[in-house]
């Protein structure tokens, strides 16, 4: 039996399923029928996607995604609620890493035979699989066209129309009937004046070279809307504040005066301290038990995890009253080499507090990543995000921030964001409007305002 939808995934649906039905007419527009989904992350897009599949009575279902982590949380909603008919994955996974009952390929003509002459058939394929072709050879060796499309995190298909994932905006290489695309961060583009003369040199219109979401012919209308101040609101997704923490450190400071490179070892090695120090020394402050810090690079986020037991007991052992014996601090980190069972087994100490090694029971964890849990992947437990670079787009800080808001219901849970600010030798909050250091903070709040001004204007209220 289908799980029951909430108000604002009913209302997503409906109008996602008039825009989608075809016309009386058995004659399908050449582009198919498109449209876009948008609500705040956590509001539960793919569940509402079955829905949708399933009162447009889709045989043949073509799921999109950005990452293998989200490729199985995906089919593990699509198969819980019931959805029928062979499931295949196009992508990396292979042998004991498949979720069960999913087979695995990479090859274009496997494909085509495994859902050859099946009433119903799913596929699930990663974006790497569209850049590397394998849906297009998949097409041209007699795979038929999908009823419908469901393009999750669409806004990963915008942006210069020659990107190898904007395939998925050509029905002459994708071919599908309907193409629902779901987001929660939806990118719209200007063109800038070398895309203009490109665009004179090439003898086409600019815009040509620019698949923007607020253009209908290539994502369709906005369905239903369902912004974060909503999402709030409603208590679909959890209330959010954000902590800055000033970290005014000595050593820090002192490489800085001594005009150190701040890409030498010593530095790096002085900033990861001082970033350990802020971030559990937050957890202690605000009673954080799990943690997402995310970085620029991976090596970054590996030392975050391995050199944070040492400064746990370092803390614990000036403040025991403050801080918690070290023993009961979990730290993990992932990236994207990682095979899904080390990622299921690290989101599994995240999220139970029970260390794999012995079962001890802990008080708080940090998992430390790049970009492997930024998009799409649920993390219920997460309460808190740290910033240790505020790098990437708009829509890469606001992805991050939704790690901490999904929640489950009356769970009271709010989300603290953590963006620490690096002050420089003389200086202190009061500099807030001066200094460069609080640039990050200012990077957040303005990703923040983009996505949704009235989210960001709940941060003032009293």
């Amino acid at each position: 039996m289908m799980k029951r939808l909430r108000r604002n995934q009913e209302e997503a649906a409906d109008a996602s399923v008039r825009l989608l039905t075809l016309p009386a007419s058995p004659l399908v527009p050449p582009q198919g029928l498109r449209c876009q989904l948008r609500a705040a992350t956590g509001a539960g897009k793919s569940l509402t996607a079955v829905h949708i599949a399933e009162r447009l009575r889709s045989e043949r279902t073509l799921v999109l995604v950005p990452s293998l982590p989200l490729l199985e949380q995906t089919v593990a909603v699509w198969r819980r609620e019931g959805h029928g008919g062979r499931m295949v994955g196009l992508c990396s996974l292979t042998g004991y890493e498949q979720p069960v009952g999913l087979r695995c390929t990479t090859d274009p003509a496997e494909l085509v035979k495994l859902t050859a002459g099946l009433k119903r058939v799913t596929v699930f394929a990663t974006y790497a699989s569209v850049g590397l072709g394998h849906l297009e050879k998949a097409h041209r060796m007699g795979l038929p066209a999908f009823s419908l499309a469901v393009v999750d995190e669409a806004h990963r298909v915008s942006g210069a129309a020659g990107r190898p994932w904007a395939a998925v905006l050509d029905n002459t290489r994708i071919i599908a009937d309907r193409r629902l695309f779901m987001t929660a961060t939806a990118r719209v583009w200007a063109l800038k004046d070398r895309d203009r003369e490109r665009a004179a040199e090439a003898g086409v219109e600019a815009a040509e070279l620019i698949a923007s979401m607020d253009d209908e012919e290539l994502f369709g209308p906005v369905a239903h809307d369902y912004p974060l101040g909503k999402a709030i609101s409603d208590g679909v997704v959890a209330p959010y504040r954000i902590v800055c923490v000033d970290v005014a450190d000595p050593v820090l400071q002192g490489l800085e005066q001594r005009g150190a490179d701040v890409r030498s070892l010593e530095y790096r090695g002085a900033r990861l301290a001082a970033l350990q120090t802020a971030l559990l020394s937050a957890c202690a402050e605000w009673d954080l038990s799990r943690t997402l810090s995310f970085h620029h690079l991976v090596a970054e986020a590996r030392a975050m995890s391995t050199g944070l037991p040492d400064v746990a007991r370092t803390l614990w052992e000036q403040d025991p009253a403050l801080h918690p014996n070290p023993e009961l601090v979990g730290t993990t980190w992932l990236e994207a080499d990682h095979t899904p069972a080390q990622r299921r087994a690290a989101l599994e100490e995240f999220s139970e507090l029970v260390r794999r090694e012995d079962g001890l029971r802990l008080l708080r964890h940090v998992l430390a990543s790049v970009k492997t849990l930024s998009e799409g992947v649920d993390t219920f437990a997460c309460d808190s995000v740290f910033f240790a670079d505020v790098r990437g787009s708009m829509v890469d800080l606001v992805q991050a921030v939704g790690r901490a808001l999904r929640t489950t219901p009356d769970s009271g849970k709010v989300a603290t964001i953590v963006v620490p600010v690096l002050l420089a030798a003389g200086e202190s909050g009061e500099d807030l409007l001066t200094s460069k250091a609080y640039d990050g903070l200012a990077k957040v709040l303005l990703a923040l305002r983009a996505h949704d001004e009235a989210a960001v204007e709940r941060l003032a209220l009293p």
